[in-house]
Parts: structure tokens; C-alpha cells; sequence
């Protein structure tokens, strides 16, 4: 893994809630999974308890699984979400996402996708994205021992990156993922999608969306302190 350069900037993406609009697609997979166990799951928890998180530890955390069951069920692919997007469930665009992903790049600002969906979910956005080549890096379930809240997912996309967490900027909707952007030390700008404003204050930024953003502008933004 590269060395963190100085003069290097990165802005690291989540996916779910950040890039694509997610958040039904969620919430109707798991009340099908919770239904079929005689377990109801209310509005309020899926900001807490299922939205940044991965699948394992919600199935530990939620269900009361194993954790051995747990993880066998999330790497057999209990969140794959292919056949539903195929059968023409919505993936929709956060407004702006795209294009602002493509204008850091032109601004030689550093990209990585840190996600705590599956590696498939994650092929799956892109794709629909066709933003496959704006990430050289992508974190996703797999690649580390612990998922949000705990820092590690956007610890290793930094080394990968090469770029020391003061100089990079995490892009989150969730509170576990706004949690492990502030632990690694990177700044945060919150996406209002997942949770009201109010309740995203642990972030240095909060936006509606990408629409109408510059990166360069935004980066001037949060160095001047917000």
C-alpha cells in the first residue's frame, strides 16, 4: 500500500444512501426477511440498526443469529439484490451523484467507494452508475474484519489510496458510516437521504444532494471550516 503524499486529496464515497437511492429496496428486503421469522421491524430502526451496516452483524445484531450462521448467510449472497433489480426494482441516482463523482475525478481529487454491501450489490450500482472507472478503489462487506461503525473500511481505502486521513473527505448517510468517517480522523459531509438533517450533526457538512455542487468549491468550503 502506497504511503500517504502530502499534497494528495481524496474524497471516499459510501454507496447505499450516498450514490444510489437504496433505501426502499432495503427496507422492503429485510421486513420480507423479518416476516418470514414472525419478526416486525419498525420505521425508526432502520437509520439504527440496518441502514451502513453490514449484513452479518445486522443478522447477529436484529435476528439474534450466530455469528458462524451469520456470516455463511451473508457470503451465500442473502442480500444479492440482482434478481430484484433485474425484475425491474428501482436503483435510483441520488440527484447530482454521478456527475459529481466524475467532476472530482477531472479536479485530480483521489476516489474511493466504501460500502458495506456485498461485492456483487457493488458491481450491481456501478454498473447502473457507469461508474465503474471513477473507483481504483472499492471497499466493500468482504474486505475487512469489521464493518461501520468500526473505522476500518475507510482505513484501508486510505492506504490503498495513499492519502492521510486530514487531506480526504467521506461522503455518508448513515450514522454507524458518519461514526467511522469521524473515528479515522477524514472529514465528513452527510447525505440527508437516510436521516433528517437534525440528526446528522456529528458531520462538518450536511447536504440534500449533489446537484449544483462543485468539488473544488466544496473541498474551499471545508478547509475554510464549513
Amino acid at each position: 500500500m502506497a504511503p500517504p503524499r502530502a499534497d494528495a486529496r481524496a474524497f471516499l464515497f459510501d454507496l447505499d444512501g450516498v450514490l444510489v437511492d437504496t433505501a426502499a429496496l432495503v427496507r422492503g428486503a429485510w421486513r420480507r426477511f423479518a416476516a418470514a421469522r414472525g419478526v416486525e421491524i419498525a420505521d425508526e430502526d432502520f437509520p439504527r440498526r440496518f441502514f451502513g451496516r453490514r449484513t452479518a452483524e445486522i443478522l447477529v445484531d436484529v435476528f439474534g443469529m450466530e455469528r458462524a450462521e451469520a456470516e455463511r448467510l451473508a457470503a451465500a449472497g442473502l442480500d444479492d439484490k440482482t434478481a430484484e433489480i433485474e425484475a425491474g426494482a428501482p436503483l435510483p441516482e441520488v440527484p447530482g451523484a454521478a456527475a459529481f463523482v466524475r467532476a472530482t475525478r477531472v479536479a485530480g481529487i483521489r476516489t474511493a467507494l466504501v460500502s458495506s454491501a456485498s461485492a456483487p450489490n457493488v458491481r450491481l450500482a456501478l454498473a447502473r452508475l457507469a461508474l465503474h472507472a471513477a473507483f481504483p478503489v472499492v471497499v466493500h462487506a468482504g474486505s475487512v474484519a469489521r464493518g461501520k461503525p468500526a473505522p476500518d473500511p475507510y482505513l484501508r481505502a486510505l492506504a490503498e489510496l495513499g492519502v492521510a486521513a486530514g487531506a480526504s473527505v467521506v461522503f455518508e448517510d448513515s450514522l454507524p458510516g458518519i461514526a467511522a468517517a469521524r473515528a479515522t480522523g477524514a472529514r465528513c459531509v452527510a447525505v440527508a437521504t437516510a436521516e433528517p438533517p437534525a440528526r446528522l450533526s456529528g458531520a462538518d457538512l450536511v447536504i440534500d444532494d449533489f446537484r449544483g455542487l462543485d468539488p473544488l468549491v466544496l473541498l474551499a468550503r471545508l478547509d475554510a471550516g464549513g
